[in-house]
């Protein structure tokens, strides 16, 4: 018996201790201690900007951007760019992210061949996603451009942005008057495909004296309308103006120049052939073509005889003469851009090819 009730206390000890355990033993509260000092106040944070109305400044139900896209995606920018040339020198202007590259360096060429190019884009001449708010549609790089060619500085207004890729190149090798003969080795040698902004200007061409005087650089009424003037105003539907920078739409089969943002100065104008200019500049290109090819120099499309096999030797006057004739073939504009200075080049180059 005495061992039953030793057992059963050893039990009910480890019982009570066990649900003290759980239970928890605790005894009366004891009383509070003093308050603690304050904690210092912090800091109000920036109020956040409600991110619907910082996208809503530009995109809304106003159609403008949309419009402007339409317009951009059918742009030669765009369409006929050429971007898959996207080898470092060629990216430079080629491709959006080789010409970004290019004007940060302040380098003619890219830093490296682009991997995964993209045409010229909105981004490449607004600074699209940068304050999210309409500064974004500001230019990029609006400052003066100094051409590669002659270092001059042209200035176009907005329109230099344009000038940094619608530039002549540096010829290889480049001629110089007075100086030695040259063997050129390239049948397209010459500015390359974007003389425009020089053309307008009225410099970096081979300026033989003549009985036509130049034109002081700079000091045209197109020059003062730079690039945006004519080839942006409101546009033709997704054809032409706007950011297609388009001159010539499509209409019923024919195509139409769009002469809209030419009625600001000549208001009785219907087609880009005004006062004949364009009909006299192809009639003298022709003539130019024609003595080049009579000299050897051009073939019957308007290409130098010339290649890696049998480079063409000219005087530094002959490929200055060279260099006119391709500067204003590939303006393309056939003296519009910059009448006064086409007509001199070409009046001034046929009469020294004819002593």
């Amino acid at each position: 018996m005495k061992r039953f009730t030793y057992l059963f206390s050893l039990t009910l000890t480890a019982f009570i201790l066990a649900a003290a355990v759980i239970i928890g033993c605790e005894g009366p509260a004891g009383p509070a201690g003093a308050a603690g000092a304050d904690g210092k106040d912090g800091i109000d944070g920036t109020d956040g900007v409600d991110a619907n109305a910082t996208c809503t400044e530009c995109h809304n139900e106003d159609s403008d951007v949309f419009v402007k896209s339409l317009q951009t995606g059918n742009s030669k920018h765009m369409t006929g760019g050429a971007f898959e040339r996207s080898d470092a020198d060629c990216a430079a202007c080629h491709t959006h992210e080789g010409f970004l590259d290019r004007m940060e360096s302040g380098e003619m060429e890219a830093s490296a061949d682009i991997k995964q190019p993209s045409p010229p884009q909105c981004r490449t001449c607004h600074k699209i996603h940068i304050n999210y708010d309409a500064s974004d549609f500001a230019i990029r790089y609006p400052d003066p451009v100094e051409l590669w060619i002659n270092s001059v500085t042209v200035d176009l207004g907005v329109s230099n942005m344009c000038a940094n890729c619608h530039q002549p190149r540096i010829p290889e090798p480049m001629y110089v008057i007075g100086g030695d003969s040259i063997d050129i080795d390239n049948m397209r040698w010459g500015p390359h495909h974007g003389p425009q902004s020089a053309m307008l200007y009225g410099t970096s061409a081979y300026e033989v004296a003549g009985s036509v005087s130049y034109p002081t650089p700079g000091g045209t009424t197109h020059a003062s309308a730079g690039c945006t003037q004519c080839h942006m105003p409101d546009a033709y539907g997704n054809q032409a103006g706007g950011h297609t920078f388009a001159m010539s739409y499509e209409y019923h089969g024919s195509e139409e120049d769009w002469v809209a943002g030419c009625t600001d100065c000549h208001s009785t104008i219907e087609d880009f052939d005004y006062n004949g200019v364009q009909t006299q500049v192809s009639t003298l290109l022709d003539s130019l073509h024609h003595v080049l090819m009579n000299e050897g120099l051009l073939d019957e499309d308007g290409y130098l005889v010339a290649d890696d096999d049998a480079p063409l030797r000219v005087s530094p006057e002959e490929a200055g003469f060279l260099y006119n004739f391709k500067f204003i073939e590939e303006d393309l504009s056939m003296g519009v851009h910059n009448p006064g200075y086409a007509m001199a080049l070409l009046k001034n180059s046929l009469e020294a090819l004819s002593n």
